[in-house]
């Protein structure tokens, strides 16, 4: 008799958590101040109207699992945080596209003595690619690994000065996403201004080197192009960025700056410009909350495209506590990706393909215990563009349980 869905879920979850237990080892720490872990759990399910978003495409129901772990130690000065969360993905019709998405990561914030203070942190994850962003059909995971390490000194109560350097690394796993393979080096140097009340600004110059091992032969709508490119680039950038949280209701985090990125073998697709992002948290009653966010920046790594993408747009996310138990959340998202980057234009003179995408949807969340919630979502995606070909709309819903330890 053939295995039901539900059954076929329950294995796969199974199998993923499986070489975990019994895993953990003891470590030998310092005597800590406070310990503090969490875990989360949960699942659901996603029905789309167009999951492969394209004209016309099909649907299916995805089912996702969850388990989350965080675990925090102080030392003395020293804060030491650790997370893990999996997430097992299972498309019910297309399974060829099940996956399981993970990110672990590790930070510690350190200081000796009061003037010298830091921050390490480390990040390996993988997720897979949105189909909007690589084609139907497409099954690219992408992995991502970050490392940063930021050290200060202080010279007064309030100033610092202050110095970083990151890494970026990323490949992807279909072989047509090869050219999107991305490695980037990154220095910063600067003040910090944090007087000890609700705000802390950093003022930093930014140097960042970018280099794509394999070279595009791809342009963003799928034409071959006259000769492979090399999409190597250095980009520049003077930055301000501010962190203000004048109440526990109240959030005000960002940066804004001028970025210029210049390519060594296809001057034509240099840019410069303003570049930031806002993100806000206020309240507008005593039952309802309002989240927002407004950005311009220029895409690389987060899009699957060997070439720059100016995005701008904002996001507004209301929350609205209609009782102890239940929660109303909206979002209302509207953001423009010109592909100013692709070096199609230069060799063709074809035009800039240029997205709208707007999106739209509410979530209702339901404690029926303690700190364990039902939520369920209801979302309409709709991306037109001047490449008509582009154009999709998929509507979704889905309904989720999620608890936390």
């Amino acid at each position: 008799m053939p295995t039901s869905r539900a059954s076929r879920f329950c294995a796969f979850i199974a199998a993923c958590a499986l070489p975990l237990v019994g895993s953990a080892q003891p470590v030998t720490m310092p005597t800590q101040v406070s310990d503090v872990l969490s875990i989360d759990v949960g699942g659901g399910f996603e029905y789309h109207d167009n999951i492969f978003r394209v004209r016309g495409g099909p649907s299916d129901t995805v089912l996702r699992g969850l388990l989350g772990l965080r675990f925090e130690r102080e030392v003395s000065l020293q804060r030491f945080s650790a997370t893990l969360t999996l997430e097992p993905v299972k498309y019910l019709d297309f399974d060829r596209y099940d996956y399981v998405g993970y990110s672990l990561g590790v930070a510690w914030d350190w200081e000796v003595g009061r003037p010298v203070f830091g921050r390490v942190e480390a990040r390996l994850w993988q997720i897979q690619s949105p189909f909007d962003s690589v084609g139907a059909g497409v099954n690219n995971l992408q992995r991502n690994r970050f490392l940063r390490g930021l050290a200060g000194f202080r010279l007064t109560q309030s100033w610092s000065v202050i110095g970083a350097a990151d890494l970026l690394a990323s490949d992807n796993s279909a072989f047509g996403q090869r050219s999107a393979d991305f490695d980037r080096t990154a220095y910063e140097a600067g003040f910090r201004y944090a007087p000890g009340t609700a705000i802390e600004l950093d003022f930093v110059y930014r140097r960042e080197n970018g280099s794509y091992p394999n070279r595009q032969v791809f342009d963003v709508n799928g034409n071959l192009l006259p000769g492979a490119v090399d999409n190597g680039y250095s980009q520049d950038a003077l930055l301000m960025r501010v962190g203000y949280r004048p109440s526990e209701a109240t959030r005000i985090g960002g940066s804004i700056g001028f970025t210029r990125r210049g390519y060594d073998n296809i001057g034509q697709r240099d840019f410069d410009g303003v570049t930031g992002s806002l993100d806000m948290e206020w309240p507008l009653s005593g039952q309802v909350q309002m989240r927002g966010s407004v950005f311009r920046s220029i895409d690389t790594a987060e899009l699957l495209t060997a070439n720059y993408i100016n995005v701008t747009g904002f996001t507004l996310a209301p929350i609205w506590r209609l009782t102890s138990r239940v929660t109303l959340e909206g979002v209302a998202g509207y953001s423009v990706r010109s592909y100013d980057g692709d070096p199609g234009f230069i060799f063709t003179g074809a035009a800039v393909r240029e997205d709208k995408l707007i999106e739209f949807g509410i979530r209702v969340s339901y404690e029926f215990a303690r700190r364990v919630f039902l939520t369920a979502d209801l979302r309409r995606l709709d991306r037109s563009s001047n490449y008509s070909e582009f154009d999709f709309t998929d509507n979704f819903f889905g309904l989720g349980v999620r608890a936390s330890f």
